[in-house]
């Protein structure tokens, strides 16, 4: 299917460049979210095509993914779950964790499929994701 529209996703990530302090909104393909089910299965393929092999956990070529299902923010029971993917500290090979609550859901309601966070920042910040805008701000 080449249309960028798939049931339950937004079709969109926001990607958080540490070094720059810049954000940037990017598409994905219906196919890509078809192929990819769900939080796990994005921040898996996001993961082995960003993150060259030899990074460790802690090199700023790393990734943390914050993805939410196609589920998010429907009534379904357990829908505000997301998933959290990275290479991890134990072992450094890919992890991933899963959390329930508001977050999956709001995150969907934002907007968004889910956020890619890279690089390393150079001072304290937080990011602000509020009525359809997202915002980098000074947490020192």
């Amino acid at each position: 299917m080449s249309d960028n529209k798939a049931g339950g996703y937004a079709g969109k990530f926001l990607r958080v460049d540490l070094v720059s302090e810049t954000l940037s909104e990017e598409s994905v393909d219906a196919d890509t979210l078809r192929k990819c089910l769900g939080g796990n299965g994005l921040g898996a393929k996001y993961l082995y095509e960003e993150v060259p092999p030899g990074a460790e956990w802690s090199d700023p070529e790393n990734r943390l993914f914050f993805f939410s299902g196609p589920l998010g923010g429907t009534r379904v029971s357990g829908s505000g779950t997301f998933s959290i993917i990275s290479k991890g500290p134990m072992t450094n090979m890919a992890g991933a964790s899963q959390a329930n609550g508001y977050f999956g859901a709001f995150l969907k309601f934002s907007g968004y499929d889910g956020i890619i966070f890279q690089g390393k920042a150079q001072r304290w910040l937080y990011l602000h994701v509020h009525g359809g805008t997202a915002e980098l701000r000074d947490a020192g």
